[in-house]
């Protein structure tokens, strides 16, 4: 298979599909089996994503790490069809936001909680380039030259930037000690890791299914 073959219109779904499908299975599937430093089970209200790959504590860490890698090499072809798929000025800047998006979360995976100052900056890369693609997606998705994908799944772009505008800048505090009942902080993690995934998965499914009428059709 050539290059330009995997990004194709054919191809360049699949790899949404796959890389959501990895995101899924390796990264809830640790909360299962881990028990915390206190002893405590997983919640995703007041345990952070993160907190699956730390070596030594995560029982399934290397799993957590190893999913982060996939997904985020995964999505790369994705994300570049999908803005050749798109076709516009905005979708075309929204490759390279994209994949350095992805790139960071692959050094998410790379350098787990281990490694403090390494994988802040993985982090932070990821949520503040993911807060712009989204919003870019959804513009592209607007301003299409040409009908390809249905304008009313911009909503799912601006709903990603949101959550990620109240992660990153919400007045969030813990409260009741090192290891409060619920965090908002730690909810609203879960909440860009559900939307993204969710969003992306949903997108690579509508050209899929698009993109797979119209071959029967002909």
């Amino acid at each position: 298979m050539r290059i330009e073959e995997l990004v194709d219109k054919k191809h360049f779904p699949l790899w949404g599909i796959l890389g959501a499908i990895v995101g899924l299975i390796f990264i809830l599937t640790p909360q299962i089996f881990y028990v915390g430093a206190l002893d405590e089970p997983f919640s995703m209200f007041n345990h952070y994503v993160s907190e699956l790959g730390e070596l030594g504590v995560s029982e399934l860490a290397w799993m957590f790490n190893a999913g982060m890698v996939l997904a985020g090499i995964l999505f790369i072809p994705f994300m570049i069809g999908l803005g050749f798929y798109i076709d516009n000025i905005i979708s075309k800047i929204t490759i390279l936001v994209s994949v350095f998006s992805c790139v960071s979360i692959v050094f998410v995976g790379i350098y787990p909680m281990n490694y403090l100052t390494e994988h802040s900056i993985s982090a932070i890369s990821f949520f503040l380039s993911g807060m712009v693609m989204t919003f870019l997606w959804a513009i592209a998705i607007l301003f299409q030259k040409e009908f390809r994908i249905h304008k009313g799944l911009s909503l799912g772009g601006f709903l990603n930037m949101t959550i990620f505008i109240l992660f990153l800048y919400g007045p969030w505090e813990s409260t009741g000690g090192t290891r409060p009942e619920f965090s908002m902080s730690a909810t609203l993690e879960w909440a860009i890791y559900f939307a993204i995934v969710g969003y992306l998965l949903t997108l690579a499914l509508y050209v899929w299914r698009k993109e797979s009428r119209v071959k029967s059709d002909q």
